[in-house]
């Protein structure tokens, strides 16, 4: 199964149509709020499945969860926006460590193997406490960095994250990668 994961999008559609339409093939599409319903609308018109959550900037609309716990091909995932914790990319990196850390034994406390999330408009992708912590970064037309987005590939046993993040010739570099085990 392949999941492609946004966050932050805040209007801005022409990037995810253009990692959508670049990486070929895509089973589900999660949006992780603020932007919910350009999720949505991309995931219409591309045909592909869609799950996402509330953001603290979405408003009209079909109203979802702020956090929800889906099943994919045996794995658990833990989603939400991010926006009820106290994360803030400005905070010092201890600090930052130390919410990755709660969220991390939040998620170990629902019995998920990863835990996806946005507010923070900064990738993370990293393992901690056997959770995997994923943060798709933002496609905010704002932001001095370029787009980025997480794919998920789900195999039984096995489950491949990257993230990609868009430069200014416009193709997808590959930001970080990280392969994790079932226990």
């Amino acid at each position: 199964m392949r999941i492609a994961a946004f966050s932050d999008t805040h209007g801005n559609i022409s990037d995810m149509r253009d990692a959508i339409g670049r990486f070929g093939r895509l089973d589900l599409l999660v949006h992780l709020g603020d932007g919910i319903c350009d999720g949505r609308q991309v995931a219409e018109a591309s045909g592909i499945a869609f799950r996402g959550v509330w953001g603290n900037n979405d408003h009209g609309g079909t109203m979802l969860p702020d956090q929800a716990v889906i099943e994919l091909q045996g794995w658990q995932f833990l989603l939400t926006h991010g926006h009820e914790t106290d994360m803030n990319p400005y905070n010092p990196e201890p600090v930052w460590q130390t919410y990755l850390r709660e969220m991390a034994a939040r998620a170990k406390d629902l019995g998920t193997h990863a835990f996806l999330f946005g507010h923070a408009h900064k990738p993370v992708l990293q393992q901690e406490n056997g959770i995997v912590l994923c943060n798709p970064g933002d496609q905010h037309t704002g932001t001095r960095t370029g787009p980025s987005f997480a794919l998920i590939e789900l195999e039984a046993l096995t489950a491949r994250f990257r993230i990609f993040r868009k430069n200014k010739a416009g193709d997808w570099d590959l930001l970080r990668e990280l392969r994790h085990m079932k226990s």
